[in-house]
């Protein structure tokens, strides 16, 4: 035996890279690569921004760096959320799918708004 494989392993060897890489460019096809994420902090009772434009598919991270709790929510058609509870230190994820006006408010603290514009 000279060391090197068969044709037939040779072949069977590159059908398996085709499926690989086949694979791999269904999955970077399908993942959500565009999608931004975009952080938006709360620190003493107020929004880092009083507005944030994004494209539709984006997610808000909303990070509490305050000292208090916070209640954020959305009553916005199209973009109605309410993460009850967010205690200092936590972070939040929120998706927004569709173009569109969101208006976030924490109940706890009425000042607090966030106009977030959505666009296609």
């Amino acid at each position: 035996m000279s060391g090197r494989p068969s044709r037939q392993a040779a072949r069977r060897g590159m059908r398996e890279a085709r499926a690989c890489v086949l694979g791999m460019l269904t999955v970077t096809a399908t993942w959500p690569c565009f999608a931004g994420e975009h952080t938006v902090s709360q620190s003493e009772k107020q929004f880092s921004q009083e507005q944030i434009t994004i494209k539709a598919g984006d997610t808000i991270l909303f990070k509490n760096e305050d000292s208090v709790a916070h209640n954020l929510f959305s009553r916005s058609d199209g973009f109605k959320f309410n993460l009850k509870k967010q205690e200092p230190g936590t972070e939040n994820a929120i998706p927004f799918e569709s173009a569109g006006t969101a208006e976030v408010r924490c109940a706890i603290h009425p000042k607090m708004k966030l106009v977030v514009t959505v666009e296609p």
